[in-house]
């Protein structure tokens, strides 16, 4: 070939990367013929570049039958490269939300060039559903834009019966990506993915009146703290360092209440500095979290029963056990119970936080692909006192 074509597009190396890919993409060993009919190499320029590889790590041969398999290099090489793509975090989280809330395969794109190679994937759960090929790749142009109201999109038929609807991800760190919805064209083209054009627009915050980011709302909020979360108290210890531990805890809808095991260390030390901060969130979408700051002190209840109530609740709602049997164990009983008043309260939702506090108003034609892209497979106010705020 001629020598500027050659310093674009070496073969050897295009045949060892489809090589690898084809190892990576079977579902078991193959061998050095069924490689060369896959590939359309001849056996011998084939073997030298898999002895190549294997001397790399890269490609592994059974001692028993000879056959070919995905080496340990990969490994290395993979990690590396996910630790540096920096739009992967905010699609794993985008694509976790999308996938619950339509089922459809979510897919990330890379700009590459003149085209798309695909970088990520969180498979659908529908039971027919596109299951993405490995080292897919994509031209770039060409692609319709979306009709109104879902303008920013666009989308096309990737092969007769799978369309995809795709957004850039538009963050300082994702430039030249695409987050893509893609399924069956029954269910994404026209009129019938109305659903999934307004789920990916809202996910990326760009549909109208959309909750993807902002304060949690009081009803919200309240759901969101009776869930078997464990909250992380953080005190000042005695020699001056800030600590932490996790706790159970109980909302009421206007205080917090913590229940200290005999012998805590951490009891000694907010008795001597009531001082705290209490923070609790969750790790997948809508990633909400709340932090709440104020004096925890010892609650008034003589008898233990406000104590008897709080342990009912927690037994019931973390280790899933009666409530009665476990007070029963515990006749004539009563721990240290501890209240926490919030004096400060913050509760938000989403990936993007506001710079200023605001205090909120009221309480709380496509073209064909250059790869075929594979088969269908089958906050109740805190308190008089306390005032909500975004996070900054």
């Amino acid at each position: 070939m001629p020598r500027s074509e050659y310093q674009t597009r070496v073969p050897a190396v295009v045949r060892a990367v489809k090589a690898l890919e084809q190892l990576a993409a079977a579902q078991q060993p193959l061998s050095l013929s069924a490689l060369s009919r896959a590939l359309d190499v001849g056996p011998s320029s084939l073997l030298a570049i898999l002895t190549t590889l294997r001397g790399a790590g890269l490609v592994t041969r059974a001692s028993r039958d000879g056959r070919y398999l995905p080496g340990p290099g990969l490994v290395a090489l993979g990690t590396a490269a996910a630790q540096r793509l920096e739009p992967l975090p905010t699609f794993d989280l985008l694509a976790a939300d999308l996938v619950e809330r339509l089922g459809e395969t979510v897919v990330l794109w890379i700009q590459q060039g003149d085209g798309l190679a695909l970088a990520a994937t969180r498979e659908g759960t529908r039971p027919l559903r596109y299951v993405p090929p490995l080292g897919l790749r994509l031209p770039s142009s060409g692609w319709v834009r979306a009709e109104e109201p879902a303008a920013g999109l666009v989308e096309g038929e990737l092969e007769p019966g799978v369309w995809m609807i795709a957004a850039s991800l538009r963050d300082s760190n994702s430039e030249g990506a695409l987050l893509a919805l893609v399924g069956p064209t029954a269910r994404l083209a026209g009129a019938a993915g109305a659903e999934a054009r307004q789920a990916l627009r809202a996910s990326l915050g760009d549909e109208p009146g959309a909750a993807s980011s902002g304060p949690i709302e009081p009803g919200e909020l309240d759901a969101f703290l009776s869930q078997a979360l464990v909250a992380s108290l953080s005190y000042l210890s005695s020699d001056g360092y800030p600590a932490s531990v996790p706790l159970w805890y109980d909302w009421d809808g206007a205080a917090f209440w913590l229940v200290p095991s005999p012998g805590a260390e951490w009891a000694a030390h907010v008795r001597r500095n009531p001082r705290v901060s209490l923070a609790i969130s969750e790790s997948t979408p809508p990633l909400r979290r709340v932090l709440a700051r104020g004096p925890v002190l010892p609650a008034d209840d003589p008898d233990g029963s406000q104590w008897r109530a709080v342990e009912a609740r927690l037994a019931a709602r973390y280790a899933r056990l009666v409530p009665e049997r476990l007070l029963g164990q515990r006749a004539g009983q009563v721990r240290p119970l501890l209240r926490l008043v919030p004096e400060r309260l913050i509760a938000w939702r989403g990936l993007l936080r506001p710079l200023a506090p605001v205090t909120p108003a009221a309480p709380l034609a496509p073209p064909a692909p250059a790869t075929p892209l594979g088969p269908l497979a089958p906050v109740v106010p805190p308190g008089p006192a306390a005032r909500t705020e975004h996070l900054a």
